[in-house]
């Protein structure tokens, strides 16, 4: 069987203009793409914004976290004698100020009821107080006479 193949130059010459249509267009967005990749690289980078400058907190307000700290340490000291079962649930701090207990890491609160004055002598164990059990009794002292001792 003889087949016999007749091109078509008109629609030979329609594809190839085509092509070399879609290889300039395509030469050209390479040739851009470039151009800026290389102009963003040789332009100069803005600098960091520089920081703020912060103000130091006042006597006034330093001494009001410090007594809301000691605060917030006496209530959990309270709390966790009071869990233990060693002082009434009807027992209130006395005072807003924690003493240093002797030893790094060891405070004293005081407590009272109507009927007697306690001192709360307990270890904080940890530096982040929501990560469990960081208030440790070690001494409860009840006008003077321990009540209750950690082993």
């Amino acid at each position: 069987m003889r087949i016999e193949h007749e091109p078509n130059m008109r629609a030979l010459r329609r594809d190839w203009l085509g092509a070399r249509i879609v290889g300039a267009v395509g030469l050209l967005l390479i040739l851009a793409v470039a151009g800026l990749a290389t102009l963003s690289l040789m332009s100069p980078q803005p600098l960091p914004p520089a920081p703020a400058q912060t103000a130091l907190p006042s006597p006034q307000a330093l001494a009001a976290a410090r007594r809301q700290e000691d605060v917030a340490l006496c209530d959990g000291a309270l709390a966790a004698v009071q869990a233990l079962g060693v002082l009434p649930a009807f027992a209130v701090r006395d005072g807003d100020e924690t003493k240093p207990g002797g030893q790094q890491g060891r405070y004293v609160c005081n407590a009272k009821t109507d009927a007697a004055r306690y001192v709360i002598t307990f270890d904080l164990t940890c530096a982040h107080m929501g990560r469990g059990t960081c208030i440790v009794p070690y001494d409860v002292a009840q006008d003077g006479t321990s009540i209750y001792r950690r082993p």
